[in-house]
């Protein structure tokens, strides 16, 4: 039984239960795997009472809840998390340490082995500054990027160093160690330099803290708790920005098409190349919507 559910069936149990709740609960599930609750072990059908589980719960252990809804509901809060953490239910949160280099030459930087589609593995720069996913052009030729017909847009990225032309896509799997994520964006644009194939950014690290063991030259990740207000690990910001962002390039593209018709372009490579991206456009619109849906992102954040 997930968190989740777990957690609407306490709240269901103690809308039934006292408010000092007090005493035995019982648990048991039947031939059709149906979980069942009682107060009492003479409750459970003869047949279920040898696998029966009895938790005790003490009234002076519980805090006494006054008349505010504030307390009741931090009352509430702290007998769910006990209920959740006598149950085994309390997620088990991973750390994982990645080795990396220290040095480009005489740079100093963070250069990890990554792994995309569980295929290719390639030296990378983690950036935390980078806020998505870069890739060169020979580690998108790597992974097919440009010939598996799943999507990629014509755009123009910008940076510190200008304004440059790039390819938007997505990755379906980018995994560091044991830190692992799917279904990344990523950006294609030209090689930075020649000891990595582009630069891990916080896209990829939404779902872990991150430090650096200078000593031991590892990078620690850390997995943070599942927020259930961030779907697919993300919040409703970069749902909404990523959506907003695709939106737009379909727009752009098909606008540049009409225009293109409306000075006569009809049947130019223009004009076919313009229809080709706004195609590309909905294709990545597409699995990002999918993948929305996958995670029960809320309609009015895309």
């Amino acid at each position: 039984m997930s968190i989740t559910s777990l957690s609407a069936l306490v709240v269901v149990l103690l809308s039934f239960f006292s408010s000092a709740f007090a005493g035995d609960l019982v648990q048991w599930t039947d031939e059709k795997g149906t979980l069942h609750f009682s107060d009492s072990l003479d409750t459970v059908p003869a047949k279920y009472r040898g696998q029966a589980k009895l938790e005790k719960f003490k009234e002076e252990k519980l805090p006494q809840r006054s008349h505010s809804e504030g307390t009741r509901a931090g009352s509430d809060g702290r007998i769910l998390q006990s209920m959740l953490e006598s149950w085994g239910e309390k997620p088990k949160l991973n750390s994982y340490e990645v080795s990396f280099e220290a040095y480009e030459g005489a740079a100093q930087r963070v250069i990890v082995s990554v792994t995309f589609n569980d295929s290719v593995t390639v030296p990378m720069l983690i950036d935390t500054g980078a806020p998505g996913l870069i890739l060169s052009p020979q580690l998108a030729k790597k992974l097919g990027i440009f010939g598996n017909d799943e999507g990629m847009v014509l755009t123009i990225a910008g940076g510190i160093g200008g304004r440059t032309p790039a390819i938007r896509t997505f990755i379906d799997k980018v995994q560091v160690g044991g830190a692992k994520d799917s279904f990344i964006p990523a950006t294609v644009v030209p090689s930075i330099s020649p000891s990595w194939e582009g630069l891990i950014g916080m896209d990829f690290m939404s779902k872990y803290s991150f430090k650096i063991d200078p000593v031991k030259q590892v990078v620690v990740f850390e997995e943070l708790s599942p927020d259930p207000n961030s779907p697919g690990g993300h919040n409703e910001r970069w749902w909404r920005g990523l959506f907003k962002e695709f939106h737009s390039l379909r727009a752009v593209w098909k606008n540049y098409a009409t225009n293109l018709t409306k000075t006569g372009a009809f049947n130019t490579p223009q004009r076919e190349f313009a229809d080709r991206q706004k195609k590309e456009a909905d294709k990545l619109l597409g699995k990002l919507d999918r993948h929305a849906s996958e995670h029960s992102v809320p309609q009015n954040w895309r």
